[in-house]
Order: C-alpha cells, then structure tokens, then sequence
C-alpha cells in the first residue's frame, strides 16, 4: 500500500485513497494554480479532499497568504506558530536604509546600493557566500530616456526596450525585433539611461566591485540547487536562489519598489513571501547573519519583514 504521495501540483488529484494528511508548502507559489480552465488552485483541492475524506489538512511556508489567514479566522483551521523566543532566535537580523543611516548618507534613500548594503556584502563575504535578491531577470530590462525619462518603447508594437549585455541594439521584449536608431519621441534626445536593472547588470557591477570573489547568478535561463561554503556573490532572482552549506553570511534584497509597486493587489503579500523565503536561507543572527532590505522602511510589508511577523 502507499504510504505517502509527494509531488508537484499535479498531485492534488493523485487517486490516494484512506487519507490521513494532506499538506501543502508554499500556497502563494504561483505554481500552485493550474493557469489552463477551470484554473484549480491545490489549495483548495486539497481543502475540499480533507472534507469529503475526513483527514487533516496541513498548509506551511513562511509567510501568510490571505486564504490562509481567512481559515484561521474563520475557526475552520488553527495557527500553529513557533513562540517569539524561538523565532528570534533562528532568524537573521533584518536591517533597513533608517533615519540614522540617512543622517550619515544623505544619498541613502536614492541609491541603489546604500552603504549599509556595501558594508553588509562586505563583512558578510569574510564568513561566507552572500545572497542577492534581483526582483528582474536580464541585463537592463527598462531603458528610459536620459533627457525627459519618457520610457523607451518598440515602434513597432510599444514594447518595452532592452538593454544587451553585449552593449549591441536594442531588443522590443515582446516581439524581439531590434532598435539601431532609437530618438525619444517627446524631446527628440539619442541616449538612454537603465530605468530598471536586471540580474545579470547586478552581477556585472558586483563583479567589478569585488573582482576577488566569484560572482554567480541563479534565474530563468539557470538554476542552481545548492552553493558551496565558501566566500562567494550569488545573483538570483525570487524563487530561484539556491541553497548554501551552511547558510548564507548575509543577503540583500534589492529594488523594494519594484516588488511592492506592481500593479496587483497582492503585490505587499507575494513582496514579503519572497523576501522571507529569501532570508530563510541566511544563518541565524547569533551566527553573524544578516538581511539587508532596500526599501521604504515605513511600509507595513518591510515592517513585517524586520519583525519576521508575517
């Protein structure tokens, strides 16, 4: 007989019969909802299963979705939480740009990289390999113009134009046909500025930054499973960061405004889910870990996020 049944989203319809637990790990995974009609979600596939078959029902994951916090709620499913003491003493320290790094560094809320987030990298670097969390794949995957900041757009189908890493044409990230002459269309200017920077841009500035550590990159087009335990820069994206032996040294979540500003009404939630997924895999505080977020510090899913109470 079958013991226990694991698997990928398919599984929610895997024919067990007798069941004594269904779990899910992760329910705000985009992964979780079928994209083809009538778009089941397993989560509540696996709700409904529990029901008719009278079993427990497990949901788990560092963060709280919406749904789930609904079936607290509501009295149909209980909270199971670790106590503040040891939550506090398995997380990493989560430190923001605040009003006393903007006093010393009054460019700290502009840049990119503040200073706290280079001093992390380098005294995370001493101790081990460190996580840095890219919210866009590519080189420049937003070119805007350097004169009125009009956003650079394929005239073909109004795209947005990509910046290539070989610092050739311009490439329309919809239709993929290339721009040798572009001119902003509003001021008539030729040269353009990154509007948003991509994983692989990240990579090549921390590259030269730090020419003695290896710089490796985990996305789309690659994804690492595991990286070693020694001093190291890893690029990746949200959801594709790999783990490492023993823990990352620190991490930094770049670029805030790019998850939180999406035009979505979880964009706070799935913001907080990737980034707690994220500092999960940095050594506890009391090892030397620590998490670096660069974005508005009042924000209540950046708040979440120093308190870990999700």
């Amino acid at each position: 007989a079958v013991r226990a049944v694991i698997g990928t989203r398919a599984a929610m319809f895997a024919p067990v019969r007798d069941l004594g637990l269904v779990a899910l790990w992760d329910d705000g995974d985009d992964s979780h909802s079928e994209p083809h009609a009538p778009q089941p979600h397993a989560r509540e596939v696996l709700l409904l299963r529990a029901a008719q078959d009278r079993c427990a029902f497990l949901l788990g994951g560092w963060s709280c979705t919406v749904e789930a916090a609904q079936l607290v709620e509501t009295g149909w499913a209980r909270p199971v939480i670790a106590a503040r003491e040891q939550v506090r003493a398995a997380v990493p320290l989560v430190r923001t740009v605040g009003d006393q790094d903007l006093a010393r560094d009054e460019a700290a809320r502009a840049a990119r990289l503040p200073t706290l987030a280079w001093q992390a990298v380098r005294d995370g670097l001493r101790h081990g390999p460190v996580l840095v969390q890219v919210p866009r794949r590519g080189y420049v995957p937003r070119m805007a113009c350097a004169a009125c900041r009009t956003p650079a757009r394929c005239r073909h189908c109004s795209g947005p134009l990509e910046g290539q890493e070989s610092g050739s044409a311009l490439r329309c990230g919809w239709c993929g046909r290339e721009e040798n002459a572009w001119h902003c269309p509003e001021c008539g200017a030729f040269r353009l500025r990154a509007q948003i920077v991509g994983a692989r841009r990240t990579a090549e500035e921390l590259g030269r930054a730090f020419p003695a550590v290896p710089v490796r990159t985990s996305g789309r087009e690659h994804v690492l499973d595991t990286v070693s335990e020694a001093p190291a820069l890893v690029v990746s994206t949200p959801g594709a960061e790999p783990v490492a032996e023993g823990g990352y040294a620190a991490a930094l979540l770049l670029d805030g405004w790019a998850m939180l500003g999406r035009p979505d009404l979880r964009a706070g939630e799935d913001a907080l889910r990737r980034w707690l997924a994220a500092a999960a895999l940095v050594r506890p505080q009391s090892a030397g870990g620590t998490v670096v977020a660069v974005a508005e510090p009042t924000l209540r899913p950046v708040q979440a996020l120093v308190r870990w109470d999700p």
